[in-house]
């Protein structure tokens, strides 16, 4: 019986993308759908065990896994159509295998700051642990919320980025209908503090104005919710752009607020099953699923 449900899937799966019109490379496709197969065999173990009928099955759990597996495919496909498969595996080799400081220096970190954060205590200064685009002595207004050594709890906690193991350097895809963001996670750095960088941003939509690389600032460190924002032009601004990550892999990019109402209209956010505000791990030819 399992052996029947299990081609089933297979067949309604491969039935279903030949009726789609997405132009994805061969090699994203078989590496998403050995990924989804080898989840079978567990899957319906855990059904069987529980005593669950063989129609609840189907229709409860890989009706949803299916389902699943076609969005990972489609915004799979839209972001490969939109950076290419070359650049996209060329940012992801490019975090695995270079230096925290070339990292650093391609996202537009001066060289005389990286030196400076290469101490092992972390300064109180914050202009010796982030660039910004002034510099003066009176007080920066984003000071009390920058979170200066973060460990990135969500994803450690995350049922999904710490898989298939969780990794010090991760390179995040996060997109909505208008917008997709290439970021760049480096974490338990043994010279250095957690960072996040802005990596690349492309448009969906031709209305909205495109991001340039830059370093960003983490305002909220928690299990369920990370936000990250840009750097404020003056020591006397807030930041223009927030960007909200969710354990589940929920995605929100917010224009100009103050930060402590982002923060506090947290728990506001109501997520559908699927949704389109969505971030993945990217891995080499695509997406983790």
């Amino acid at each position: 019986m399992k052996k029947f449900l299990t081609v089933f899937l297979v067949l309604f799966v491969l039935i279903n993308l030949q009726n789609k019109t997405y132009a994805i490379p061969i090699g994203p496709i078989k590496n998403i759908l050995v990924e989804f197969f080898e989840k079978i065999p567990s899957l319906f173990d855990d059904i069987f065990k529980g005593g669950k009928k063989v129609d609840d099955a189907i229709i409860n759990n890989s009706s949803k896994e299916i389902d699943n597996l076609n969005l990972i495919l489609k915004d799979q496909d839209t972001i490969l159509k939109k950076i290419s498969n070359q650049k996209h595996n060329d940012y992801f080799n490019n975090l695995k295998n270079n230096s925290n400081e070339s990292i650093a220096l391609s996202h537009g970190v001066k060289t005389f700051n990286i030196i400076l954060k290469k101490g092992k205590k972390l300064s109180e200064n914050i202009f010796d642990l982030f660039d910004f685009e002034f510099s003066n002595n009176e007080q920066i207004k984003i000071e009390p919320y920058i979170i200066k050594s973060w460990i990135g709890k969500v994803y450690r906690n995350s049922s999904y980025f710490n898989q298939p193991k969780f990794e010090e350097k991760m390179l995040l895809i996060c997109k909505d209908d208008n917008q997709i963001f290439y970021f760049s996670i480096l974490i338990d750095n043994q010279e250095d503090i957690s960072r996040a960088y802005l990596t690349d941003h492309f448009k969906i939509n031709n209305e909205i104005l495109k991001f340039e690389k830059q370093e960003l600032l983490v305002l909220l460190d928690e299990d369920e919710t990370k936000i990250m924002s840009t750097k404020p032009l003056s020591s006397s601004n807030l930041p223009s752009d927030y960007f909200i990550i969710k354990s589940n892999q929920f995605f929100q990019h917010q224009k100009g607020s103050n930060p402590e109402t982002i923060i506090k209209n947290i728990g506001n956010i109501r997520i559908n099953r699927q949704f389109n505000n969505k971030c993945y791990k990217a891995k080499l030819n695509g997406i983790e699923y």
